[in-house]
């Protein structure tokens, strides 16, 4: 990469990097190489910006770890195709579906109900025409357990709490919990994000059921 059009681009100013790999190329690790070599160009024109590449091939991932400026702690990653596939299918073998349902998660589609459609094929597609958001949890939620939240995020904004993301200290990396005993951000997944006047009439429902359980 030219210098030049790197100060153009404002790589210096930019937050991270992305260099994508073509998945149409001939040669895997010729196309490996090249996104490498544009890695160290990067990295020697700002050093301290993150990059993430994405490779072909799972054993051109050791070259990375020859570039002086790469490093890990800083958020610097690698994305490799083939290893992501292999790791669906075995995960496929433990748990199947599991590799269509993340296929489902990561790809944006949109659906429509048909009266001549089976019903398991229409919730099928509503369930594809999902996505996965974080959203930082009301104050109301204090207090409540993990399957708690997640009825009623369920019940009342029809979004399912898979998770919580929990902050880590200063200078370490946020961990995702499931089942958690306290965080603020929440990993849903829902066919698009609720309105504001949604996330208040639900604070209103998280009172009345906390004054409901304190009653009884």
């Amino acid at each position: 990469m030219n210098p030049i059009d790197l100060q153009r681009v404002k790589v210096h100013e930019a937050d991270a990097c992305l260099v994508l790999a073509n998945k149409y190329c001939q040669d895997p690790d010729a196309e490996d190489a090249a996104n490498i070599m544009r890695v160290i160009s990067i990295k020697n024109y700002s050093d301290d910006i993150r990059v993430i590449i994405q490779l072909m091939q799972y054993h051109n991932k050791a070259y990375l770890l020859n570039i002086p400026s790469w490093d890990w702690k800083q958020g610097d990653d690698v994305i490799c195709l083939a290893e992501l596939k292999l790791g669906f299918i075995a995960q496929s073998c433990l748990a199947p579906g599991f590799s269509t349902m993340m296929a489902n998660l990561f790809a944006m589609r949109s659906f429509k109900t048909s009266p001549d459609t089976q019903v398991w094929q229409n919730d099928y597609l509503q369930g594809t025409g999902c996505e996965m958001y974080t959203e930082t949890l009301s104050p109301s939620f204090t207090g409540m357990s993990f399957p708690q939240a997640s009825e009623l995020c369920f019940t009342k904004l029809k979004l399912l709490l898979l998770a919580i993301e929990v902050k880590g200290c200063e200078g370490a990396d946020n961990k995702i919990s499931i089942n958690p005993r306290g965080a603020k951000i929440g990993l849903v997944l829902l066919q698009s994000l609720p309105r504001r006047n949604q996330g208040r009439d639900l604070d209103q429902e998280v009172q009345m059921q906390k004054l409901g359980t304190a009653k009884s």
